[in-house]
């Protein structure tokens, strides 16, 4: 019998030099972005994989601590953290991010955010913890900008026969 024909990447699709996949794939031009998820729950790394792990390079750590001993290996260009963790607090890894001189963008996602919030954490960007993650697509979309692609129209432009985004 012949040996199995497999498909060739399409000519006319042009391919990533860092990933191999295609720059519409990724959402961008260039290496995949990498995003360090600090959450303790199981239940909402699993949320956050599905929702990016197709646009991020994911690596996880269950709290402060595990997450500082990996920013040298893993080199994140974003953060996403809890605060309410075991070992190390969000507040406390924030607090050493900022002796290091860290310039990392972080949104900090947690149901349980001071009412002071936005004051406290200048420069950090804030996501209500919400299953629907709409607050954390924009938290996301203004911490890398052009990086993560444009926002998705509002539902409100489209026809009703038309397809909608629920973001």
């Amino acid at each position: 019998p012949a040996p199995p024909v497999f498909a060739k990447w399409p000519t006319w699709l042009r391919r990533d030099r860092g990933t191999g996949l295609a720059p519409w794939f990724t959402g961008e031009v260039g290496p995949m972005t990498t995003m360090l998820i600090v959450e303790d729950d199981p239940a909402w790394r699993a949320l956050y994989h599905m929702e990016l792990g197709q646009q991020f390079q994911l690596f996880e750590a269950a709290d402060g601590q595990q997450a500082l001993s990996m920013l040298d290996s893993v080199k994140p260009d974003i953060i996403l953290l809890d605060l309410n963790l075991p070992r190390m607090n969000g507040v406390d890894f924030l607090r050493v991010l900022d002796r290091q001189g860290s310039r990392t963008p972080v949104i900090v996602c947690s149901g349980m955010l001071p009412e002071d919030a936005p004051g406290r954490f200048l420069g950090i960007r804030i996501a209500q913890k919400s299953a629907d993650l709409r607050d954390l697509r924009s938290a996301i979309r203004e911490a890398l900008g052009s990086l993560w692609g444009p926002a998705r129209p509002p539902v409100a432009e489209h026809g009703a026969d038309e397809p909608q985004w629920l973001d």
